[in-house]
């Protein structure tokens, strides 16, 4: 101990282990030299940084009880809804018109009144009414009914948006709060008005850790029997209830340089004008599918296409198919088989080490038979 004090330099001073000494060595405080001052905001904003990325991650992780909150109160809203308008359609209302009398003389008062004009759409569904005075960016709404938690509850029973760029619901929720899982949101080039739809209908949702949003789009490619079981969507737009049939599961890479293939754009393909468009994106999406089905689609048909993120290496997409059922179309009668030679991107195989397929999609473009 003598010899510590013998070299300690006279002038070191004891720290100040006081609340308010902690306080100046974490502050910058009145006489702190430039540099010291420089050393205290970085390491606060590195304090900061770290909170803000732990928050994050928990959210990603687990949610917030808003998000929870939030989506419950959506579905009720909107199932509510839908259910009120069941009712009422099957129930025989009567209009009933009352004329005034003197006399046993008809009386017709002339009453001018004024036409009120609808704040929503023309053709809109009534079930739609509560979303939509929430945020008029509502599209429709997705759910697949059978894809469920341990108490029965629908993992994917969300509101749709669209906007004028596909950025804002990537970061805002419904109601317009900026968040980290966002909306679901169609490809603000689609078209889907009371008239008629694009063909093929491109959704997009975050995939988020807590199995939320899109999170469990990704269980469609571990087994024949998750599709098998949970083949139907139901997508409602504004203007119509439809069902639709999974008749594809792939993942892809985003950028050219993650494949030898050219890039498949997918996400940029709304309708098929050819009968040459429409082969090149279906034997695409075929030679990539995780499975087989004895589906037929054609190019008359109409479609969804719903994307999210994959995790098998960096920039991936899970993307899911589905057909449009036509009437009266029993979907329980297809059958799904596993696909041993579903493509992967090149660096897919790279990453586990194995070799990467020769050859590409066989675009067999189809003629109408000879009279």
């Amino acid at each position: 101990m003598s010899m510590l004090n013998e070299v300690r330099p006279v002038e070191t001073q004891e720290r100040d282990r006081s609340f308010k000494g902690r306080v100046k060595d974490l502050l910058p405080w009145k006489g702190d030299s430039i540099k010291e001052i420089i050393r205290k905001v970085v390491y606060l904003g590195s304090i900061c940084a770290l909170i803000y990325c732990g928050y994050t991650v928990y959210v990603y992780q687990f949610g917030t009880s808003d998000m929870y909150e939030n989506q419950e109160y959506l579905s009720n809203l909107y199932h509510s809804a839908s259910d009120t308008t069941e009712e009422a359609e099957n129930t025989d209302n009567t209009a009933v018109s009352e004329v005034t009398t003197v006399d046993n003389v008809d009386v017709t008062d002339d009453v001018t009144t004024d036409v009120e004009v609808s704040k929503y759409p023309e053709g809109m569904l009534s079930s739609f009414e509560a979303i939509y005075d929430i945020n008029s960016d509502v599209i429709g709404w997705l759910s697949i009914d059978t894809l469920t938690d341990d108490d029965g509850n629908a993992y994917i029973d969300y509101p749709v948006m669209q906007t004028t760029d596909n950025d804002y619901y990537l970061t805002h929720d419904v109601f317009g709060n900026e968040t980290t899982y966002g909306a679901l949101f169609v490809d603000y080039n689609e078209e889907i008005t009371a008239e008629g739809n694009s063909q093929n209908i491109i959704i997009y949702g975050h995939s988020m850790a807590s199995g939320t949003y899109f999170r469990h789009l990704l269980d469609y490619k571990n087994s024949v029997s998750t599709v098998s079981n949970n083949r139907v969507i139901t997508f409602s737009t504004l203007y119509e209830e439809s069902q639709y049939i999974i008749v594809a599961c792939f993942i892809i890479g985003i950028y050219d340089y993650q494949d030898t293939l050219p890039l498949f754009a997918y996400h940029t393909i709304y309708d098929f004008d050819t009968i040459e468009d429409f082969d090149y994106w279906y034997q695409n999406v075929m030679y990539r599918n995780y499975y087989t089905t004895d589906i037929e689609c054609t190019m008359e048909d109409e479609y969804i296409t719903l994307s999210t993120c994959s995790y098998e290496i960096s920039d991936l997409r899970c993307v899911i198919v589905a057909r449009k059922l036509h009437d009266g179309e029993d979907p329980s009668v297809y059958t799904y088989k596993s696909n041993p030679d579903a493509r992967k991107p090149a660096a897919y195989y790279i990453a586990y080490g194995m070799d990467v397929p020769e050859g590409g999609p066989d675009y067999q473009y189809y003629k109408e038979e000879d009279e």
